[in-house]
């Protein structure tokens, strides 16, 4: 796993330099092993003081989607064949976010259960719906799937009546 942690080393680099130009300094960044479920290598979380971490999170995770995109491609560039999937994480807002979207899917998935009918959820970025489709792949008597366009792309979930 050399390569791993070359990557790892890669991406620590290129945060800090990104942050520090930013003007934040008081940085601490920390790695944790990566979801199999969403085919990430390893999470990247970086603690920074609660007033940085609004402007760099943003409204619903915003700029740490944008943030995570622009480091994805600056590491592919730098590691090329040692580019594996990553994700960021500023504060553990990712893991507080997972926890309850996975909490969101199930409610979902009893009330598509108990109604007989179709639950659509709220629009998500592309990450919250990969976690809902996962969350949900495990349950049986439901199956989920993607619909709509751009920012309105929301996850349905259906009773397994209907199929």
């Amino acid at each position: 796993m050399n390569e791993e942690r070359n990557l790892q080393e890669i991406v620590r680099e290129i945060v800090t330099g990104l942050l520090t130009n930013l003007g934040i300094t008081e940085i601490e960044i920390s790695v944790f092993s990566g979801r199999p479920d969403i085919r990430e290598a390893f999470v990247l979380n970086i603690t920074v003081p609660k007033s940085d971490s609004k402007l760099l999170i943003g409204q619903r995770g915003v700029g740490l989607s944008a943030m995570q995109h622009l480091l994805q491609t600056i590491s592919k560039r730098k590691a090329g064949d040692r580019y594996e999937t990553f994700s960021i994480d500023i504060n553990h807002y990712w893991k507080e976010k997972y926890h309850l979207l996975c909490r969101d899917a199930e409610d979902a998935a009893r009330e598509a259960i108990a109604t007989g009918r179709l639950v659509q959820m709220r629009p998500m970025f592309a990450y919250e719906r990969k976690i809902v489709h996962s969350a949900l792949s495990r349950n049986d008597r439901v199956e989920t799937e993607s619909s709509g366009h751009g920012e309105e792309r929301r996850v349905t979930v259906k009773p397994a009546s209907l199929l």
